[in-house]
């Protein structure tokens, strides 16, 4: 591969990578929304413990996440929350 080759490569490598950059802080900032939303949610109901459905009915966003993630999210809340 010539020097010239190379550099492109390198430059579109760099590109590639910032676009993996700014998508995944996006994705931990809707992430991060997500589980505000579900502390909200839990928070509104002290000493129940809802379901991953009962909390989708609860939401406001649309489009709503999955069950299996809102199950992985309240998991790690709860998990959080003991002593």
């Amino acid at each position: 591969m010539s020097t010239l080759d190379q550099s492109r490569a390198e430059e579109i490598g760099r590109s590639v990578l910032e676009r993996l950059a700014i998508q995944a802080a996006a994705n931990r900032a809707s992430g991060d929304q997500l589980r505000a939303e579900l502390r909200a949610v839990l928070e509104r109901f002290p000493g129940r413990r809802l379901t991953a459905k009962h909390v989708l009915r609860l939401l406001a966003r649309r489009p709503l996440p999955s069950v299996r993630r809102v199950q992985e999210l309240l998991k790690e809340i709860r998990a959080e929350a003991r002593p």
